[in-house]
């Protein structure tokens, strides 16, 4: 999978992007030709052109040990188009938080806590068009 490089500049977005991009087209005929491609979940996710997509890996969380107060889960976007995208978590009644921004993207999140509901959406055009959004909760 390709790696984000930081690139200290005022449009670093722009060059992760592109370099993530480069990364994507020359490691998917080594992918095809040795035919070791990964067949798991992210990759329909990161692969797929058209249809935006939101997914939590595990949703909902899992209650696991009583005693920790959040649990984990991993979001994995893209927007289907290669539009950047932003992506929002809204907790509960609390106003809109922005987490982070992609044409695709996985990001982990390890603060989920029980009696919560975390609302992930995903806009395109500066906030102004939602093109998918997700519940996500965890297990009591």
């Amino acid at each position: 999978m390709s790696q984000d490089i930081n690139i200290p500049s005022r449009s670093a977005t722009g060059y992760r992007y592109r370099i993530r991009r480069v990364t994507l087209l020359l490691s998917l005929p080594i992918c095809v030709f040795l035919n070791a491609c990964d067949g798991g979940p992210h990759k329909a996710v990161q692969g797929s052109r058209g249809r935006p997509t939101l997914v939590a890996e595990p949703n909902p969380v899992p209650a696991g040990d009583l005693d920790q107060p959040v649990g984990s889960t991993v979001i994995t976007w893209n927007t289907g188009t290669g539009v950047i995208g932003n992506l929002y978590v809204k907790v509960n009644r609390s106003g809109e938080v922005f987490l982070g921004r992609g044409a695709s993207g996985t990001l982990k999140i390890d603060w989920i806590q029980f009696d919560s509901t975390y609302e992930f959406r995903l806009y395109t055009r500066k906030h102004s068009r939602l093109v998918a959004k997700l519940d996500v909760t965890r297990d009591n």
